[in-house]
């Protein structure tokens, strides 16, 4: 069975809030491998939308979170504006049959969270 996830994007050019849906590849190490994709392709913080929309040409655009119900994993991707812009991932779980949210991780720097759940990845 496939292991769904929710991407909220927050503070991105263009798009202060975009809500993506992947049917699949949702657990971290999943996830982990989406954000390295996306980051080998542009690895300027600002374009990192734009570049996860291109590799993950199956992500799904919505409206909002809650309309991925049968969603395992949330996973929300915030640029951080300062004087050098970076990004930062938080990470939820729902138990199957659950509709509350468990913390799994974060807010950290995405770097650090790509180490974690794909360890020996060179970015």
């Amino acid at each position: 069975m496939a292991t769904r996830a929710v991407f909220p994007f927050i503070g991105f050019p263009g798009a202060p809030q975009c809500h993506l849906y992947l049917h699949h590849d949702g657990y971290p190490t999943g996830a982990a491998w989406c954000f390295a994709e996306a980051l080998r392709e542009n690895p300027e913080p600002a374009s990192f939308l734009a570049a996860f929309l291109s590799t993950q040409q199956q992500a799904e655009p919505l409206a909002t979170p809650e309309q991925a119900a049968d969603a395992e994993y949330r996973y929300r991707v915030q640029l951080v504006p300062d004087a050098h812009p970076h990004l930062q991932v938080q990470c939820w779980r729902r138990i199957p049959g659950c509709r509350s949210w468990i913390p799994r991780c974060g807010p950290m720097p995405l770097a650090p969270f790509i180490q974690r759940f794909l360890p020996g990845d060179p970015l």
